[in-house]
């Protein structure tokens, strides 16, 4: 594991489930449930099916005969319990997840609310709450789309991982063949020896386009002009480096803005199409799209701080700017069902899983030797012997997102949210750990 030189930053953005949110209580609604399972347990007396009844006696009939329907009886019974118990269990955890999400939009956290929760057995729970567009008073549905942001980023990397697997990139090999080209590649920061591993970890030390002046400056006077990846990319070309290459953390959009550019110059096809036949539509993420215009049906209105409250960056459906620059680096339109599909598939038995195990092995540790760091376009954190959870968050556009799937409890949850000062993975990780006892 590659050790980190400061301890991570807080900021949501990250989107880690964990940082900051660490052995959080379980809270009133988790403890009501534990109370609630704890009043139907209940112990049997050990059965004698050896001894003759009176039953038996009465009825004359042949032990092996009687025996035979004792047992199925019992046995029917057993199962009915199980299933009462199964379906118990199931109505707790959807209160406790109603629960919690009507309080968010009650104590307005974000005017709307949408999450996804897959059980071990796949059972899925989602619900709703609060208003996609608060002028027509329409209320969040299971089909309301958000912008993904960062979560995106999962995407990318599995597209990445599998062109490894298959000899057409490799994870260790320097991307100068793919980059040296471009002409921002002898200014860009720590471009000798970096990797396709270092860029996807976000060890690579190059600046994040996002938080470079000349970007903003340009985005106020561009109007709807988009940005390509090669303009991107060059706004930051000639800053410093943010840490030693493969020795460091610092999170930045325009890695995998790179990591793009190779993909598309070793395959010699869009990404998106890529992203479409490898990922999209295999796992059938049928609400997903790219983020390649303003205008998306059924898209949630975002939300901004403004003066005077909130102030929308979306209306009916379509974007106030053009945000087609977040492109590799996380743009996507999706729902909470799509996200939990997404890193269901990367567990085991799902369809991604040897991409998963790829995903998530030599992550970029936090601290050096630590549990929890950044593998390939997801957050990683150890829990025990062959255990893991993993993890994103998304802000982007007036729009949060947060998602995670634990392999101890089986359980992979997603949250959406529109308005950017939701702190989704904050959010849905207390819901994790709340629906998770």
């Amino acid at each position: 594991m590659l050790g980190r030189v400061s301890a991570p930053s807080t900021d949501a953005r990250l989107g880690d489930d964990d940082i900051g949110h660490v052995d959080r209580p379980i809270g009133q609604a988790g403890r009501l449930a534990s109370e609630h399972r704890d009043r139907f347990a209940f112990r049997a007396a050990p059965l004698d099916l050896t001894r003759p009844t009176r039953a038996r006696q009465r009825l004359a009939l042949p032990g092996r005969l009687f025996y035979g329907s004792a047992m199925r009886q019992i046995l029917t019974g057993l199962v009915a319990l199980l299933i009462s118990a199964g379906a118990l269990a199931q109505s707790d955890t959807e209160t406790i997840m109603r629960a919690r999400i009507d309080a968010a939009i009650a104590d307005g956290l974000t005017p709307g609310l949408s999450a996804s929760l897959l059980l071990a057995d796949g059972t899925r729970i989602d619900h709703q709450a609060g208003l996609t567009d608060q002028r027509n008073n329409a209320p969040v549905e299971p089909e309301t789309r958000f912008l993904s942001g960062s979560v995106g980023k999962t995407i990318t990397a599995l597209v990445a991982v599998q062109l490894a697997d298959e000899g057409v990139l490799d994870l260790d090999a320097p991307v100068e063949p793919w980059l040296s080209g471009r002409d921002w590649w002898p200014a860009l920061a720590n471009h000798d020896g970096m990797t396709l591993r270092h860029l996807l970890n976000h060890s690579a030390g190059v600046p994040d386009y996002l938080e470079d002046i000349d970007f903003f400056l340009a985005g106020l006077t561009r109007g709807q002009r988009g940005f390509t990846p090669n303009e991107t990319v060059g706004f930051i070309a000639g800053d410093g480096a943010e840490g030693p290459l493969g020795q460091h953390f610092s999170y930045s959009d325009t890695d995998y803005i790179l990591v793009g550019l190779v993909i598309e110059a070793a395959t010699g096809e869009a990404f998106y199409d890529l992203a479409q036949s490898r990922i999209i539509a295999p796992l059938g993420l049928s609400q997903t799209e790219p983020l390649q215009s303003r205008d998306f049906a059924r898209l949630a209105n975002g939300h901004r701080r403004g003066w005077f409250g909130l102030s929308p960056t979306a209306r009916n459906g379509r974007l106030r700017r053009n945000l087609d620059h977040e492109w590799t680096a996380g743009g996507w339109v999706t729902t909470p069902q799509d996200l939990v599909t997404l890193y269901r598939a990367l567990g085991a038995g799902g369809m991604f899983e040897a991409e998963g195990r790829t995903m998530r092995a030599d992550y970029n540790a936090f601290e050096p030797g630590g549990a929890a760091g950044y593998g390939l376009g997801l957050y990683v954190r150890v829990t025990g012997e062959g255990t893991y959870r993993i993890s994103h968050g998304g802000d982007f556009g007036g729009y949060r997102s947060a998602v995670l799937h634990d392999s101890a409890t089986g359980l992979t949850l997603a949250s959406q949210g529109n308005a950017k000062d939701f702190e989704a993975p904050g959010f849905n990780y207390e819901l994790w750990q709340a629906v998770s006892q």
